[in-house]
């Protein structure tokens, strides 16, 4: 009988989990390698809005690199010879978005809807995310990376929060988000269940 084991005892619940979540990690890596190009186009444009909200005057100009991976900064306030400040790459933002899929993919004994809807969530929660995280990567280039202007533009408690809070969701956070979203809708299945 398929998904059984020596003995006909069927795979516990968490091998099963493991071994979904090896065979779908190379067909949703091959969907992220082909969904990242317009999935970065629109993470700068909304990254940009989402900067300009918080500006006035509008100064930030968020501009795509050629290698669809970066995104450049740019003032209209602060000239450079190059036309841009600062670039930041993109795609390690979301990269764990893979991880999360698998995870989310892999789930055994969920309806397929089921799991679509949660993984549906998931992913537009991690959107959210993604955004965030590169609006403070723009607050952290302004409050650290441009010397002089910096410190004249920003006191030390922003230049600490900035500097802080972008390391914190570029490294933890990022990497745990998909661990805590897939808790999020299936710890429970894991956890023993209770006698009535």
């Amino acid at each position: 009988m398929p998904g059984t084991s020596k003995g006909s005892k069927s795979p516990t619940w968490s091998l099963r989990f493991v071994r979904g979540v090896v065979l779908w990690l190379l067909p949703v890596a091959a969907l992220w390698l082909v969904l990242t190009p317009l999935y970065n186009a629109f993470l700068t444009v909304s990254t940009e809005n989402l900067v300009r909200l918080t500006e006035s005057p509008k100064v930030t100009r968020l501009l795509a690199h050629e290698d669809d991976h970066h995104f450049l900064i740019s003032r209209t306030d602060i000239p450079s010879s190059r036309g841009w400040l600062k670039s930041v790459r993109i795609t390690d933002t979301h990269f764990p978005s893979i991880m999360m899929w698998a995870f989310f993919l892999a789930v055994p004994g969920v309806r397929w809807r089921k799991k679509l809807e949660n993984l549906g969530w998931a992913t537009l929660i991690s959107i959210f995310f993604h955004i965030i995280s590169l609006f403070f990567w723009v607050k952290f280039v302004y409050t650290t990376q441009l010397g002089d202007w910096s410190t004249q533009h920003y006191s030390s408690w922003q230049i600490n929060f900035w500097g802080m809070s972008k390391h914190l969701l570029d490294l933890p956070f990022k990497f745990a988000m998909p661990l805590l979203l897939w808790a999020g809708f299936y710890i429970r299945l894991m956890l023993p269940k209770r006698a009535e």
